[in-house]
């Protein structure tokens, strides 16, 4: 640090011990006014028996009086002086100088040493509703707050499911369908986790019924590297992904597609794969 920091330094300690010394001569002074009152008392009683002799006690007790209000009010004032905000204040240190800190040492320390109070987060808003979508008669919609993602359905104004399920906290799209043409309404949910898509639907059937996408087996799973993307097409849900060496196919890589029909058990089923360049 250079000698700009040095003098700053000194001044500021030079300072804080002037204001430590004044302090202590404070208190020193207090001390020796409150002895000076003692020996005032002491000597008032002394003059007391001579007033006593000389029958004039009625100045005496006058003058006691005076004095003891005296020294209640010193006191007062005195606590005060002790009492007062600017003492009771922390040490704050200079801008300038932190600024050198900052420049000349690192910049963790100045941090430190002029870090503001801890904010505290900004709570999120209760049921913030970021997804509304209708199909027929039915209303979904998707709330957010302190404690995850809630998935609630409508049938007209009345509820009539929420689900809460942890797969529904990492939402990235949603949209409604009827998949399997039954009558009732799904929603389908996207969500992402460690970089790599998963599908979770509900269908509005005696409440909400869960269901999802089979994991890829046999000839469809050998030579995936990832990439997926979801989309329904033609009332299917079609999963798309990249493959590397794939012993199975024509191309030693590319883009596979695989389509799934929803039956009425709300299990999928693969009726159809491409393989693309």
């Amino acid at each position: 640090m250079g000698p700009g920091f040095e003098s700053q330094r000194d001044h500021f300690i030079n300072k804080k011990a002037f204001e430590f010394n004044f302090q202590r001569l404070f208190c020193c002074a207090k001390v020796k006014i409150l002895s000076i009152f003692t020996i005032i008392i002491r000597l008032l009683i002394c003059l007391q028996n001579h007033f006593l002799l000389m029958q004039k006690s009625k100045l005496f007790f006058l003058i006691l009086i005076f004095f003891v209000i005296t020294l209640v009010g010193a006191l007062y004032w005195f606590e005060n002086q002790e009492a007062s905000p600017e003492d009771n204040q922390y040490i704050a240190l200079p801008d300038s100088l932190v600024q050198q800190i900052a420049q000349k040492d690192s910049v963790e320390k100045a941090n430190f040493l002029n870090a503001p109070p801890p904010k505290m987060e900004e709570a999120v808003k209760p049921n913030e509703k970021f997804f509304e979508q209708k199909k027929d008669a039915y209303t979904f919609q998707l709330f957010r707050d302190s404690l995850g993602v809630k998935l609630a359905v409508l049938f007209g104004t009345k509820t009539i499911g929420i689900s809460k399920d942890k797969s529904l906290e990492k939402v990235q799209k949603a949209e409604t369908s009827d998949l399997n043409s039954d009558g009732y309404p799904e929603i389908l949910i996207y969500t992402k986790n460690n970089n790599k898509l998963e599908f979770t639907g509900y269908e509005v059937k005696r409440g909400l019924q869960k269901f999802s996408l089979p994991p890829l087996m046999g000839r469809q799973k050998f030579g995936y590297v990832g990439q997926d993307t979801l989309f329904v097409e033609n009332n299917n849900l079609v999963r798309r992904f990249q493959f590397r060496n794939s012993q199975f196919s024509t191309f030693p890589s590319g883009t596979r597609t695989c389509e799934y029909s929803l039956g009425h058990d709300l299990k999928f089923s693969m009726f159809r794969t491409l393989d693309t360049e």
